[in-house]
């Protein structure tokens, strides 16, 4: 249980922290134009806790797929981080594309690299801290 805590926290700061870089520093300026353009439909300020809780459970997802693969080092656990949350960014993407018009197949494809990234990043960390608590 130690364990599973400890890595979601890791990785959650991992992947919270990428998304603080990427949305709110990289990107802020565009994501404040979207949501102005699209005021019906979006927040003018994202949902923190929302925000908070999809890394947790992004973070945990990974955690728990990782015990159960075995997954006990950074390159492994970057590699299946990424192929983890290609699949659930594509999925839910692919959902929001067919539902929503503000997007496009370009941002997409935008978003869907972003959550590899979150996947890379996360699960580097939980392979990491997997690798040094054996």
């Amino acid at each position: 249980m130690k364990k599973r805590l400890i890595g979601t926290l890791l990785g959650f700061l991992a992947m919270f922290g990428f998304g603080a870089i990427y949305y709110g520093l990289l990107t802020a300026e565009a994501g404040a134009e979207m949501a102005a353009n699209f005021a019906s439909c979006m927040h003018a300020e994202p949902n923190m806790p929302y925000i908070i809780l999809a890394n947790v459970m992004g973070a945990y997802l990974l955690v728990y797929t990782f015990d159960k693969m075995g997954v006990n080092d950074a390159k492994a656990g970057a590699y299946q981080g990424a192929m983890i949350m290609a699949i659930v960014f594509a999925m839910s993407n692919l959902f929001m594309g067919a539902q929503f018009t503000i997007w496009d197949t370009q941002g997409l494809l935008i978003e869907w690299g972003v959550g590899i990234v979150h996947g890379l990043l996360g699960g580097a960390v939980i392979g990491a801290y997997n690798s040094k608590i054996g």
